[in-house]
């Protein structure tokens, strides 16, 4: 049994409760088929389009691989003489100017909060990211970017050290461990996931960091409790094993872009077993709920006062904003909100 099927299994004998709801039902399967022949050097190459579903999509335009040759040709051609070389977007902005006015966003913002500064990590090139560019010597992509800003609101307010304990469910690319574990490497940091996610992840980010700081989600398929959980490392664990965390004290939660996906019920199911254990909760989310429909989406959507109703027992809401991105706001669906609350 491989690795993926392992953990799919111990997934499938979980509570329904730990199941994908009605919005991701729709990719399950679909997903998992795709992981299992997948080549992991080419993740973030476009050449899988289902996985930006949970955010490997380092694109500087979508690949289409059922687009005609001719097309591809055609677009090629266009891109080279009217996007690459000249300034033809409005403003007589040039992609490079994007980047730049992006990068020094990060910069500044940075500066501004005391936070680590984006010149001192880069992006990996593990997984053939298409959108790589460069300032100072580093490299850098848009998604890369935009993960180092949700920190930097984080960081505001929670003032990491390096020494703490993060726990993010629904990790899903990595993009944010990565972010966070160049910043502070000492952080200890425990991602959990569905299978298939789960599984990406974590190829993703041993590829990025070594097999030495990572330990394994399939090994931690056996864990009882997580008394032994090793420190300073990046731990993964299928998101049934959640109940493992009663009890368990740890500095920050963190959910961006994944609550929204489930119904009230799962989410309250989740909380219930961080909520008298993390110091601080990290959530962004549509703030008016993710699409739903009679028969796709979510059943019930979940919106930022709802939020707010679930954690008021345990945590105080200390900030919340609109997200804006390192080159735009994020407003799919009304908009996206980041928060932060701090433990009563």
């Amino acid at each position: 049994m491989t690795h993926l099927d392992k953990l799919y299994a111990a997934y499938q004998k979980a509570p329904e409760i730990f199941h994908v709801g009605r919005y991701w039902r729709a990719y399950e399967q679909k997903i998992i088929e795709e992981v299992k022949t997948a080549d992991i050097n080419e993740l973030r190459s476009g050449k899988y389009p289902l996985f930006s579903t949970f955010g490997f999509n380092d694109l500087v335009y979508h690949y289409h691989p059922t687009m005609p040759s001719y097309v591809k040709t055609a677009r090629k051609l266009v891109r080279k003489l009217f996007i690459d070389n000249r300034a033809s977007l409005p403003y007589s902005l040039r992609i490079e100017d994007i980047q730049e006015m992006a990068y020094r966003h990060c910069l500044i913002q940075g500066q501004l909060i005391g936070a680590r500064p984006i010149t001192s990590i880069e992006a990996s090139e593990f997984g053939n990211p298409q959108d790589v560019f460069q300032f100072q010597g580093k490299k850098y992509t848009m998604s890369f970017l935009n993960f180092y800003l949700r920190y930097c609101f984080a960081q505001q307010f929670i003032d990491l050290k390096g020494d703490e304990t993060i726990v993010e469910l629904g990790s899903g690319s990595g993009y944010q461990t990565e972010i966070l574990k160049k910043l502070y490497p000492g952080l200890t940091i425990l991602c959990f996931d569905l299978p298939a996610q789960l599984y990406l992840c974590e190829q993703y980010l041993s590829g990025v960091f070594g097999s030495d700081m990572i330990e394994s989600s399939e090994k931690n398929l056996e864990l009882t409790s997580l008394s032994g959980i090793k420190k300073g490392k990046i731990n993964f664990l299928g998101n049934w094993q959640m109940p493992l965390l009663k009890g368990f004290v740890f500095d920050v939660f963190w959910n961006a872009a994944s609550f929204g996906e489930m119904e009230p019920e799962i989410v309250t199911n989740y909380l219930s077993y961080i909520k008298d254990d993390a110091a601080w909760v990290y959530l962004l989310q549509a703030r008016k709920g993710k699409e739903s429909t009679k028969s796709t989406g979510v059943a019930q959507p979940i919106r930022f006062e709802d939020y707010q109703a679930m954690l008021a027992k345990s945590h105080d809401l200390i900030r919340e904003e609109d997200v804006y991105e390192a080159n735009r706001r994020m407003s799919k669906t009304g908009g996206y909100f980041q928060a932060v609350w701090k433990h009563i």
